[in-house]
């Protein structure tokens, strides 16, 4: 009866250990999902972020060139300005949460998992603002030229050509980071079940 009540307490003894190990296991896992979760939004916040840098630095050149050089009018640079100015400021506002991530806490999580899935998926009035005045602009800018300067009206045909060429080519990285952005949120949901 005693060995029965000793290899009772020593059986226990080792299940407690084993349970022990087991929580210590799966807090070192929790805490380099986190780390992982952390360092893949960091990624894509400053991959935006040199996105927004060099399309600011690009669109000032750009801006820059056609009303000092081309001697544009200040009515058909304007249009250009506001569009990259919204531009801009969208996909700086598509960032925040993403710059200091908290991973520690659940509602962080969800917020952070809300800023990730609003940068994957384009919602109607983008595309609509977006599509209405970019055509607007650049339907304005080919009448002005047609009228004005013929032979700079050929290299906006051309560069409208390319650039309609080029669009697939756009799509196919937008979908690329789509699948990015799915698996950080894959990532968060696995940490918000652990929770």
């Amino acid at each position: 009866m005693e060995q029965n009540n000793d290899l009772k307490i020593e059986l226990q003894q080792e299940l407690r250990g084993l349970q022990q190990e087991i929580e210590q296991h799966s807090t070192f896992n929790t805490e380099e999902w986190r780390q992982l979760v952390k360092r893949h939004t960091r990624s894509l916040y400053l991959e935006k972020i040199l996105c927004v840098v060099f399309s600011a630095v690009m669109i000032s050149a750009s801006l820059l060139i056609i009303s000092i050089f081309a001697n544009w009018p200040w009515w058909l640079v304007m249009p250009y300005v506001i569009f990259f100015s919204v531009l801009i400021i969208d996909n700086l506002l598509l960032t925040r949460g993403m710059a200091r991530p908290d991973v520690k806490s659940k509602e962080g999580l969800l917020s952070l998992r809300e800023a990730i899935k609003a940068n994957s998926r384009i919602k109607r009035w983008r595309i609509w603002f977006y599509g209405s005045f970019s055509t607007i602009v650049l339907v304005t800018t080919c009448i002005y030229l047609w009228f004005n300067n013929r032979s700079m009206f050929s290299e906006m045909f051309g560069s409208l050509i390319s650039a309609i060429v080029l669009l697939p080519l756009c799509l196919f990285a937008f979908k690329h980071k789509k699948k990015r952005h799915d698996e950080v949120c894959e990532e968060i949901d696995k940490l918000l079940k652990e929770e």
